[in-house]
């Protein structure tokens, strides 16, 4: 394989003109009708260029025109016009055709193109926006196309509200997304049915997985089988997908480059086959040229076959380059290829400049492309001989040599990605080096049956029965090479964000890729950023401790951290909801580097708090466990225990010993006594009480006591700096005499966005606003993080709001002393 070099960039016609168009597709997309604006002066720039061709430096005009047009497309795509009655959400009637349609656990999810829209069916207006709505109930039979009408409420998208939280508000924003929304089916009117040739797909892709579920060996065997051919990745656990994560193989779960590139060679094999065999008249032209363009249409068959997922449509674009420069007896050039995919892409949905799996495909394209060649240079291994006359020293050879073409291509895709694959999910697979060299004989053979399955399905059930068999057992395969790697030892690690040292991290491979001489040194800068990335931020001066009020909805999960301990009280939940743990709390323990607990407590075994606590601990082990005195042990305290594993159980109430977390102390104040407490009727004011004293700092954490147990905790307690709101400011708590005693500089109120008990309730929220407290919500603010050295607070949104004019704030960062 031929090594790239700096000047070669320049002698690739596409190279610089997709650059330009992706750079201006990620110009941040607006609403305020500049896509016009981009658009026209664009055109104005081309044509200057254009007129200007035979002058030095015209190019420039030309790429700034592409630069433009990208910016304006971009802007085009993510512009809404909304009603000004759902300017803020709320109740609506919606009126649109289904963009997307996937079946989800207990529902269906879509993505609704919205025409119309209005607080009722008699005050629909003109609208323009989308909306991801989820249907609950039984799954209803829909397609993309159909038009539809349902009533549901809306609420405005929203970015992450928490450090490490996964973030794609930026994606949906440039898709034109505005809200989300849930309703019941029931509440779904059909306006129009889908196209006929939508039907007859789906109803083929039905009745493949029906055969495939026939012949397989396994269940999971099938659902990995119909991940490939059709598309259907829902059908695969998401255990697996974390297997296959940890084993370095998730490219495989993607109808992706391999897959398309599989599919064209395999249809231009039998192309050619066919048309030898076809008679005297055909075999006086070239087979390859003509098999080559007729091989096109079957690769983009099977891409709108498996559901148009943007990296197989960039790797169809490149098939396609190839296929067609065949037939011009043109030799395809694996750079131009890629940046012409860039280039459709970009045109065709400017978006997915920020679509995760996309820009992965083609880090991982480009780093086979450019790397491999370098890496395989730097291999200590001689090229084979081919006038070597000995046969079984040349297969020898040839062997070494494909497998270190395929270690070189692993390590090129994994190092091309990982500032990305570090950034979304936390973690780099070092198992996938080996597994990749292992599996790539058996994927490739599944990757041949899955698209020739599909293909031959749609010809004739009967004659793909055999091949289905065979690719189900080909995924079983995979299966277990899947389980025995991610099972290894080590097989990922966890690795932080790069951040700003992704620039220098990726500027030093391509100085050695690319560059000669003493400009391939620049290779340093890729180790060096690495380590950056990780010793910087543990060198930076950290506070004593930390406390952050994580945004989990409607309930609570507070992580204390002083001096390399940590502790976690509650984890948020919701019966039938998202899983807060492994949603909220996991991803912030990941981004602050915790892997360990010293504490856990749950305040009390209500769903709000506890269910989050059993996946995270599940996965993060502690060493000590905190229950309330006089718990009766029910199932979601029994589960939080088992989840603990060997931590130390304790039933705490007031007076417990206090616990030493760093720098900080921790003392329990709550419940109170047996005596005492056999008065307190409710769940809650048995609730787990904890002040966290640092210096002169203090932080009071209640739980969910409400006015009977306020009056018994009141003796004892002065002033505190920072207090989490009880029972998250509900008018059956914060009672104003506590609020005398304590007199809170800060109040965190841990609410959902617009959560159906109205919490917080304005007279509480007034109420601690009359004593001079900071408010502060969850709700609003995302993630709210104290952090103090001893004597005063910093407290450090995750979100950023406007000030509300009639209550002046301080400004964010702005110091508090607590004497």
């Amino acid at each position: 394989m031929e090594r790239y070099a700096w000047r070669d960039l320049g002698t690739r016609p596409l190279f610089f003109p997709s650059l330009s168009l992706l750079l201006g597709a990620l110009w941040s997309p607006g609403t305020d009708g500049s896509a016009e604006l981009f658009l026209v002066c664009g055109v104005l720039l081309g044509l200057v260029g254009l007129a200007l061709a035979r002058l030095p430096g015209a190019h420039l005009a030309v790429l700034g025109a592409l630069w433009m047009a990208g910016a304006g497309l971009s802007h085009w795509e993510a512009r809404v016009q909304v009603p000004a009655s759902l300017q803020g959400g709320g109740e609506a009637v919606l009126e649109g055709e289904a963009e997307r349609v996937d079946a989800v656990e207990g529902g269906t999810r879509v993505r609704l193109v919205v025409a119309r829209a209005g607080p009722s069916e008699a005050a629909l207006e003109p609208a323009r926006f989308k909306v991801n709505l989820t249907l609950r109930g039984a799954p209803l039979a829909l397609l993309p196309g159909q038009r539809l009408r349902a009533r549901t409420r809306l609420t405005p998208d929203a970015p992450a509200a928490n450090p490490g939280e996964k973030d794609f508000s930026s994606v949906r924003r440039r898709q034109g997304v505005a809200f989300t929304g849930s309703t019941s089916a029931e509440r779904v009117l059909v306006l129009s049915l889908a196209s006929t040739w939508r039907w007859n797909l789906e109803g083929t892709r039905e009745r493949l997985a029906e055969q495939t579920h026939r012949v397989a060996p396994s269940r999971d065997s099938a659902a990995l089988f119909l991940t490939l051919a059709a598309g259907r990745r829902a059908e695969l656990d998401a255990e697996w997908e974390d297997a296959f994560s940890r084993a370095g193989l998730a490219h495989v779960l993607s109808v992706s480059g391999l897959h398309v590139a599989a599919l064209a060679l395999m249809t231009l094999a039998v192309l050619r086959w066919l048309l030898v065999r076809a008679g005297a008249r055909w075999r006086m032209l070239d087979a390859r040229r003509v098999a080559a363009p007729a091989a096109v249409p079957f690769v983009w068959a099977y891409v709108l076959f498996t559901g148009n997922q943007p990296p197989a449509v960039r790797s169809a674009v490149m098939a396609t380059v190839v296929l067609l420069g065949l037939a011009w007896w043109k030799r395809a050039d694996g750079l131009n290829g890629l940046c012409a995919a860039a280039l459709v892409l970009g045109l065709w949905a400017p978006s997915s400049v920020e679509d995760l799996s996309l820009r992965l495909s083609f880090l991982a394209v480009f780093g086979l492309v450019v790397l491999v060649p370098a890496l395989r240079l730097a291999l200590p291994l001689t090229p084979a001989d081919p006038r070597e006359p000995r046969r079984w020293v040349r297969w020898w050879h040839q062997s070494r040599e494909a497998m270190a073409q395929t270690l070189c291509a692993s390590g090129a895709a994994t190092l091309a990605g990982l500032p990305v694959v570090a950034s979304a999910f936390g973690r780099v697979s070092l198992a996938g080096l080996l597994s990749n060299v292992v599996a790539l004989p058996l994927c490739g053979l599944l990757t041949g049956l899955a698209a020739g399955g599909a293909a031959l399905f749609v010809i004739s059930p009967v004659v793909a029965t055999p091949v289905l068999w065979a690719g189900a057992w080909a995924s079983e395969a995979l299966l277990w090479v899947t389980r025995v790697f991610a099972a290894m030892p080590l097989a990922s690690v966890e690795v932080p964000s790069l951040g700003v040292w992704a620039a220098p991290y990726a500027l030093g491979l391509l100085v050695w890729a690319l560059g000669s001489g003493r400009w391939r040194h620049g290779l340093w800068l890729t180790p060096v950023a690495l380590v950056a990335a990780v010793l910087v931020p543990r060198l930076m001066p950290q506070p004593g401790l930390r406390v952050t009020f994580l945004s989990v909805g409607q309930g609570d999960a507070v992580v204390l951290s002083s001096r390399g301990h940590h502790a976690l009280v509650d984890g948020g939940g919701a019966p039938n909801g998202a899983d807060t743990g492994t949603r909220f709390v996991l991803p912030y323990l990941r981004h602050q580097g915790i892997s360990a607990l010293d504490l856990t407590v749950l305040s009390h075994p209500h769903p709000d708090h506890a269910l989050g606590l059993i996946s995270t601990l599940g996965q993060v082990p502690t060493a000590r466990l905190w229950l309330p005195a006089g718990d009766e042990g029910g199932p979601l305290s029994r589960q939080v225990v088992e989840a603990a594993g060997s931590a130390r159980v304790e039933e705490v109430e007031a007076g417990h010993p206090p616990l030493r977390l760093g720098d900080a102390t921790v003392e329990v104040l709550g419940p109170p006594g047996p005596t005492e407490r056999e008065l307190l009727e409710g769940v809650n004011d048995r609730s787990v009480v904890l002040r966290v004293r640092h210096g002169d700092v203090t932080v009071l954490l209640p739980g969910d006591m409400e006015h009977d147990a306020e009056e018994l905790l009141t003796e004892g307690l002065g002033p505190v700096t920072v207090m989490k709101a009880p029972h998250h400011g509900s008018r059956t708590s914060s009672t104003q005499a506590l609020l005398e005693r304590v007199r809170p500089k800060h109040v965190v109120f841990c609410v959902g966005r617009r959560n159906r008990f109205g919490f917080p309730h304005p007279e509480v929220e007034a109420r601690y606003r009359a004593l001079g407290s900071e408010c502060w919500r969850t709700d609003i603010d995302g993630a709210v993080t104290v952090e103090s050295d001893g004597r005063e607070v910093r407290l450090v949104p995750h979100l950023t709001r406007e000030p509300e004019p009639s209550t002046p704030r301080l400004a964010v960062g702005e110091r508090h002393s607590h004497r």
